[in-house]
């Protein structure tokens, strides 16, 4: 496995070894109880007078309610089934009487149920839709739009979570520029709901402002730990987080690897897996350091013009088929083209569907970075 070196100047750094509203419903939905009307009625014709299917309209109304989802509809078919239903005991004489009520009573009932169900599910839809609304919203202001270019490289993100309904997860990402380079994190908050949104907002603030203020990359990861440590107290709360700094003059990366998935650097075909020689363990859990308190030392790895860091979290490695086996990311980048950031992260979610075959266990986020050409530093004139 290829490893990153001990925090060390980049002359020194080491070079890895390799509610969905219904839509509206068309013209041939909202014929299908009239034509199934028009067959009861053509089967009442076709057979002896004393012989009527007019019990089954009632069905009517239950059709309209499915195909069309209007009320509406739905009331205008039990009118019309109801109709049809007089007509037939009027054309059937011996016909009882005790009959035609229990069909007329059946077609009202069905026409009061599947409206009154429709009321609900439009009710259900609605509630639906403002609880989309407001985790969309919740997820723009916690995760906002990554820019496609910064100054020292270009990006594309790409976030699915696994709780398709609420649109938000536990998944966290960044990037940034500042004048220490362009700095960069993904992370993964453990657990679920809005305990998991607020720890990874609190994670997202503090990077956002350190990352502008700390020269050192492991300070950024220090005051995030003490951040989560300052949180109430919450079982087994952390973080796992890895953060790159791209140095704007030098074709190097500095990475902070707190408990997370390491990077990986596509780089001519091959996929090298950026894999520190001591990983750190997660933000809310430096007191398992050695020294107790303190993150990981940062690490340094060649990152040259055109070469390709992807960040990703855990719930894209361990996505597994229906046989168990687990999604091989490096297999599935390796000898790939080069292509966009943008159509990387595309091609990678098209091919951890088509591996999963259905909906995702966790929730998947992917960072691209790829370096731009750089400006090389001045030599230093011999004194």
């Amino acid at each position: 496995m290829p490893l990153l070196g001990p925090s060390s100047p980049p002359e020194r750094a080491l070079v890895p070894v390799t509610v969905v509203t219904p839509s509206r419903s068309t013209w041939p939905q909202r014929l299908v109880p009239y034509a199934f009307i028009a067959l009861v009625m053509l089967a009442d014709v076709a057979t002896p007078r004393d012989v009527t299917f007019s019990s089954t309209l009632s069905v009517a109304p239950a059709l309209a309610a499915l195909v069309t989802r209007s009320l509406w509809q739905t009331i205008v078919a039990g009118c019309a089934a109801a109709g049809v239903s007089i007509g037939s005991y009027i054309y059937a004489h011996d016909l009882a009487g005790d009959v035609e009520v229990a069909t007329l009573g059946a077609i009202a009932a069905v026409t009061v149920v599947s409206s009154v169900s429709l009321g609900l599910v439009g009710r259900q839809s609605r509630m639906l839709a403002d609880v989309r609304s407001v985790a969309e919203t919740a997820q723009h202001v916690v995760l906002r739009d990554v820019p496609p270019e910064l100054e020292q490289v270009r990006t594309a993100v790409a976030y699915r979570a696994a709780a398709a309904e609420a649109r938000i997860g536990g998944d966290l990402y960044e990037a940034l520029s500042t004048k220490f380079g362009d700095r960069l994190l993904i992370g993964d908050v453990r657990g679920k709901g809005l305990p998991a949104v607020e720890a990874a907002a609190d994670v997202l603030g503090v990077f956002r402002e350190a990352a502008h203020t700390e020269a050192d990359l492991a300070r950024v990861a220090d005051r995030m730990h003490a951040m989560l440590a300052r949180r109430p107290v919450r079982d087994e709360e952390f973080v796992t987080a890895v953060l790159l700094s791209v140095d704007p003059t030098t074709p190097t990366v500095q990475v902070v690897n707190c408990g997370h998935p390491p990077p990986l650097l596509l780089r001519d075909g091959r996929v090298d897996v950026l894999a520190p020689v001591e990983p750190g363990p997660p933000l809310g859990l430096f007191d398992m350091a050695d020294p107790p308190g303190m993150a990981a030392a940062p690490a340094w790895a060649g990152f040259a013009p055109g070469d390709t860091l992807l960040l990703y979290t855990d719930g894209t490695t361990e996505a597994r088929d229906k046989t168990g086996r687990f999604f091989d990311l490096s297999g599935f980048l390796a000898s790939r083209p080069t292509s966009s950031p943008a159509d990387l992260t595309a091609q990678i979610l098209t091919g951890l569907a088509a591996h999963v075959g259905g909906r995702l266990e966790d929730d998947v986020a992917l960072l691209v970075v790829r370096r731009k050409p750089y400006v090389p530093q001045p030599a230093k004139s011999g004194s």
